[in-house]
């Protein structure tokens, strides 16, 4: 019997040790050694990027109001779908934007795109696309 606790709580301990090392393992983001500036990018070409970035503060700004004005529609008690509806257009047309503002700048492949985030998985971000 003790040794079947014993094991049980080897096996448990284990498991919180693993658990533990993937929650706070390797977080990739906009730091040194995994960020896109750390990339092999020209100096003209991280240049163009920080140009990029500048010009679009403004609509980056609006995509975060916006994703909150959407959390807060969604989360309503009977949520109006006709209103999610056009802030998701509206999210769209602003994405847009800023992809035809990267390729007006001559950085294409930057805008809104799938990149390594911080907590452990890949979501959506301002990352640079097909790196």
């Amino acid at each position: 019997m003790k040794k079947a606790i014993i094991i049980a709580l080897t096996v448990v301990l284990a498991g919180v040790f693993a658990a533990s090392a993937i929650a706070f393992g390797p977080g990739y983001g906009m730091g040194k050694g995994h960020g896109l500036m750390a990339s092999n990018l020209a100096p003209e070409q991280t240049q163009k990027f920080a140009q990029f970035q500048e010009d679009t503060l403004s609509l980056r700004q609006k995509m975060l109001q916006l994703k909150s004005e959407l959390l807060s529609l969604r989360s309503q008690t009977s949520p109006d779908w006709s209103a999610i509806a056009a802030k998701q257009k509206e999210m769209v047309d602003v994405r847009t934007e800023i992809q035809k503002k990267a390729a007006e700048a001559g950085a294409a492949g930057f805008g809104q795109g799938f990149c390594e985030c911080g907590r452990g998985g890949k979501g959506l971000g301002m990352g640079r696309i097909g790196m």
